[in-house]
């Protein structure tokens, strides 16, 4: 395809609806046809459609960070930034302030951290764009902050009632284990660290990297608290049933089952939120120059 487009002449691309092609397979995050067909003529960046100004506003509006990310081997990212679309008048930066589909999140566990990957877009995009589009206004004369937090209400309540549950169970765990430990003198005081969630302003900058902080932090020191707790219970065991081993074995599994089940409930949770707080950026700015 890419072949036959470098001998066609721009009727030919017209009546053929290459530029539609472009811009669908942008929508659906088909990097490695935009790659080449970009490579083979930088001119197709500027397909468009009605909601669309050229591929890198349809990769924002459809949250397609690979795609996103070839805007950084190009000279002229400023002025593919600041365009805007036909129908709304929305630079790109309005376009991130947009909500996403719902499935380009699905794939993310849990409102406060989609409300986090909505963030990251958002500031993303906001690096690169002109400083003059920080406050203009769209045709519905909103800025794109003043759009990110309209189209983001609901996400950002779901997000605080997620964080607020997860927290609450949590502390609820948490103060079974400080008051069982507290006769052995060995726990965190991890349960603090919920506490500090429930009473959160819940502001939506707090979505970025404050609320995700405190629950890394809280859940680590509740596994450690989980793992001390059990340390202690063997221990005990083995000093008080040293003549009767028989039964330590079987008090030990049973008693095992149902924090091992807890454990491997919230486990998941606490990787995905290091991997999407402090990983590697769902963003490659190291795309070198190549128009």
């Amino acid at each position: 395809m890419k072949e036959q487009f470098s001998i066609s002449n721009i009727q030919q691309m017209r009546t053929g609806r290459v530029r539609d092609a472009i811009v669908r397979a942008t929508k659906e995050g088909i990097f490695e046809f935009i790659f080449e067909m970009v490579k083979a003529d930088p001119i197709f960046v500027f397909s468009h459609d009605a909601e669309s100004s050229n591929i890198f506003s349809a990769a924002v509006q459809y949250r397609r960070a690979k795609i996103f990310g070839l805007i950084y081997g190009f000279n002229m990212k400023n002025a593919l930034a600041g365009a805007s679309d036909s129908s709304y008048g929305n630079p790109l930066l309005h376009m991130a302030g947009m909500s996403a589909s719902s499935t380009s999140l699905d794939h993310i566990a849990g409102a406060a951290l989609q409300m986090q990957r909505e963030l990251q877009w958002f500031k993303e995009v906001e690096s690169i764009v002109p400083s003059r589009v920080h406050g203009q206004l769209n045709i519905m004369g909103l800025t794109p902050r003043q759009l990110f937090t309209k189209n983001h209400e609901d996400m950002m309540s779901k997000g605080e009632k997620w964080m607020k549950d997860t927290a609450s169970s949590c502390t609820v765990v948490s103060a079974l284990i400080v008051t069982i430990m507290f006769a052995a003198v060995f726990t965190v005081p991890g349960v603090l660290m919920f506490l500090g969630i429930l009473t959160s302003c819940y502001a939506k900058e707090d979505f970025l990297k404050s609320l995700p902080r405190k629950m890394i932090i809280g859940l680590s020191t509740l596994f450690f608290s989980i793992v001390a707790m059990m340390t202690t219970f063997c221990a005990a065991l083995l000093l008080m049933l040293h003549e009767q081993s028989w039964i330590f074995k079987p008090v030990i599994c049973l008693a095992s089952i149902p924090i091992t089940l807890f454990v491997l409930m919230q486990f998941p949770l606490l990787v995905a939120m290091v991997i999407s707080t402090y990983g590697p950026s769902i963003f490659d700015r190291k795309v070198k120059r190549w128009f």
